[in-house]
């Protein structure tokens, strides 16, 4: 059996090793933190400007529609314009072809 002062001694020795234990526990706890609650690039930062950027999204989505709607209308406008030019370039030459063939 061991005597009172080596189970003592070991003791002192397993006290260290968990000083030891809880400082690198304590400095990965400090890590954690820091990356959570860091101003600049910590997730609750990443958190709060991802939440202000769908607030904005949302706000100015009535906008955004509506702009998208007046594209549209402008494309099938185009598309309009461009089949009724053909057709009259393709009448232009049609009668140009009959008045030098006839």
């Amino acid at each position: 059996m061991a005597t009172a002062a080596q189970e003592i001694a070991l003791m002192k020795q397993r006290m260290e090793s968990f000083e030891d234990k809880i400082d690198a526990l304590d400095g990965k706890i400090d890590a954690l933190t820091k990356s959570l609650l860091d101003p600049d690039d910590g997730f609750v930062a990443r958190v709060n400007k991802n939440t202000s950027f769908r607030r904005s999204y949302n706000e100015n989505m009535p906008m955004y529609n509506g702009i998208i709607e007046e594209f549209k209308e402008l494309q099938r406008w185009k598309s309009v314009v461009s089949k009724a030019l053909w057709t009259i370039y393709a009448v232009v030459v049609a009668a140009i072809a009959k008045l030098f063939f006839t």
